[in-house]
Order: structure tokens, then sequence, then C-alpha cells
């Protein structure tokens, strides 16, 4: 089996081509139409698309499925659930793709919609897919609809936004975020030998595993002063990395927020 990694030129974004035999699974194809364009000719110069699959629904990770039309979008069923009934998250996910690209002026041809065929994975589901085995995870805490998938001949797990050496945990309920590193960690001590982080490079279980325990550690302390009322502590929580890069401190306060606390910039 082959591992291609593209990484985009926004928030080292990861897209993963996983092939053999000539049949490919693409994992968050993104995002630029160039970047898209590379990951396309690597694929038609491997053989052909089998699947796309994606981590979860956040619109860096999804715009790229329309480079390969017709093709079985591979998803966790929450993510499946909320595209057939037009639920408001879904939506929102697709607004902010449009707004992103309008923005910085980014062409987006085949417009900004879900795929017409979502194939949910349910937990702990095996299957093959383009002749490779793999392993799917529910991996809640940073969206309802996270996906985790373990390539079992390979010992490789791509976990979408979760371990990455870029930034801080962008946390939507925090006791789901707590169970699922507490579960990669229980991977990485494990079958895990890689890592494939949506944002950033590609990381050894141990390096993963330590990101992990500083990231528990960086939600134990901000959950013990969420419990308390205590906005002072919240605001002191170490980050666990990144904290020179612009926009980490923004995204604790947002953590914050989730915890019930309003802090001041």
């Amino acid at each position: 089996m082959q591992v291609d990694v593209f990484t985009s030129g926004i928030w080292q974004t990861t897209s993963t081509v996983l092939s053999q035999g000539g049949a490919c699974v693409i994992v968050d194809p993104a995002y630029f139409p160039r970047e898209l364009d590379a990951i396309a000719a690597r694929v038609r110069g491997i053989g052909r698309a089998e699947a796309v699959a994606f981590t979860h629904g956040h619109w860096d990770h999804v715009m790229g499925h329309a480079i390969f039309p017709d093709t079985p979008v591979l998803v966790h069923p929450v993510l499946a659930d909320a595209v057939a009934r037009g639920d408001a998250r879904a939506a929102r996910y697709l607004d902010d793709a449009r707004a992103f690209d309008s923005r910085w002026y980014v062409p987006r041809p085949d417009g900004h919609r879900w795929p017409t065929t979502l194939q949910g994975l349910a937990t702990d589901a095996r299957t093959t897919v383009a002749g490779i085995a793999l392993h799917a995870l529910h991996l809640p805490g940073h969206s309802p609809d996270g996906l985790g998938l373990i390539v079992e001949a390979e010992g490789l797990l791509l976990v979408g936004d979760y371990l990455s050496p870029c930034e801080i945990p962008f946390v939507e309920d925090v006791a789901a975020y707590q169970a699922t590193l507490r579960r990669l960690l229980d991977l990485l001590a494990g079958e895990v030998v890689e890592v494939i982080p949506g944002h950033g490079p590609r990381l050894s279980a141990a390096d993963a595993a330590a990101i992990a325990r500083a990231d528990l550690t960086y939600l134990e302390r901000l959950a013990d002063a969420g419990a308390r009322g205590d906005a002072v502590a919240a605001r002191a929580v170490e980050l666990p990395r990144a904290a020179d890069v612009v926009g980490m401190r923004d995204h604790h306060r947002d953590n914050c927020a989730v915890v019930g606390l309003t802090i001041a910039p």
C-alpha cells in the first residue's frame, strides 16, 4: 500500500491518498484549486478514485470532493444524517466555505455543496475500500461528526483535527474531547505506529501521544476552572503549544466559553 500526503497552503491542512493496486481512497481533499488539481493528477497517475473520506464536516476539509465527481464519500453517520436532514450545522459548514472563498477570491467552479453520495461508516466498523482494510472510529469533541480511520495493515491513524502540532484544541464539547484523547492514547500505546493529523506533519506514535497528554492537561485545567466559575484561572491556563501563533488566544477564549466562562482579550 502507498500513502501520499499533500499539505495545503492554508493551515497546513493535510490531504491523504491511500492507494493499492491502482485504486485510491482520498481523505479530506483540500483546499485551493491548484492544490486539488495536484491531488487529482496524483490519483490519475496511480489509477482511479474508489472513494473519498471526510474526517469531519468543517469546510476546510470537505470542499475538494468535487474534483472526484460521482465518487462515493465516506463520513461518520452523524454528518450523513445532518446533511440528509438539511441541518443548520451542515448548512453553516458550507456557508463558512462560501464566505472564505469570497473573501479571498478563491474560484470554486462546482459551487459549495455536499456530495450527492454520502456513506456513513458506523462506529468501530471495519470495511475494505480499494482493497484497503479500514477501521472507523467516532472521534467527537472537536465536532460531533468526527471520523478517525485506522489503516490496519500499516498501523496508520488519520485523526482529522486532533493531535495537531500546529494548534491548540478547538473544542466544542470538553468531556467528549477528553474521552476521544483517552481513546487515542490507548491506540497509540498499541496498534498505531504513525499518525496523520488534519493539520501539520506526520507524527510518530510517541510524538502524537505527547500531544494528546499535553492536550488532556490543558482540557483538565480548563474544565476545572469552568467547574469553579473561575475566569481568572481559565485565562491563565497555559496553552499546550502554538502560543505564538496569531489567533490561538482567541481560540482559547472560545474554549473558555464552552465551559461557561467569558474572558477578556
